[in-house]
This record gives structure tokens, sequence and C-alpha cells, in this order.
């Protein structure tokens, strides 16, 4: 809040409220995350198919994408380049940048 510059304070009371309300909302995720859980052990993988899962939690899917392995990445690849094969040298590099885009819109990280 302060970070902004149309803000010259900030007072005690706004600054609670949104230390609470951001309390809350962790506290919330990670409940509903447990949830899912078949162990009594909450890692990242649980949280993020809660914020995957959840329309609600769009502002938190690039923020918190699923993980996935270098050979699920490949699999991936393998089947979009079957999907829409492209001779053309110029097409082809567009389609690796398309390609890439939709990775980092599609809430995937890579885990080596």
């Amino acid at each position: 809040m302060k970070s902004s510059p149309e803000v010259d304070a900030v007072g005690p009371e706004p600054l609670y409220v949104v230390t609470k309300v951001t309390e809350l909302f962790v506290t919330d995720l990670a409940k509903r995350a447990y949830k899912n859980t078949k162990s009594n052990l909450l890692e990242y993988k649980h949280i993020a198919e809660v914020v995957q899962e959840d329309d609600t939690l769009d502002f938190l899917r690039e923020i918190m994408p699923r993980k996935i392995t270098v050979s699920q990445y490949k699999e991936l690849m393998a089947r979009k380049a079957a999907r829409g094969d492209r001779s053309d040298d110029d097409s082809t590099e567009e389609s690796s940048e398309e390609e890439s885009s939709e990775e980092s819109s599609s809430g995937v990280e890579i885990l080596e």
C-alpha cells in the first residue's frame, strides 16, 4: 500500500484489516488444499491444484502453476507437434513461440 504514489500514509486500522484478510485467505487456501491430500503433509502441488481448479482463484494461476516433469513436458510438446505440424520455417518459428506462450498461460511449470 505504501508503494503507491497516491498514498501518503497508511493508518494502523487499514493495515490491520489487510493483514487479517490476507491471513484468513491463506488459511482458507491451505485448508482447501489439505482436504485433497491423502497424507498429513501439505505440499505445493496440493495448493497449486486448488488454484488451477477454482475459477475464483484465477488471479493466482500464473503465480502458482502446476508442476510437471521434463518427460511430461516432452510428451505434451510431441502431441502438440503431431496436431499442428508445419513444414514452413517461418511458421515453425511462429508455432514454437505460440507453444511457449500457450505453456506459460496454461498454468504449468516444468520440473527438471
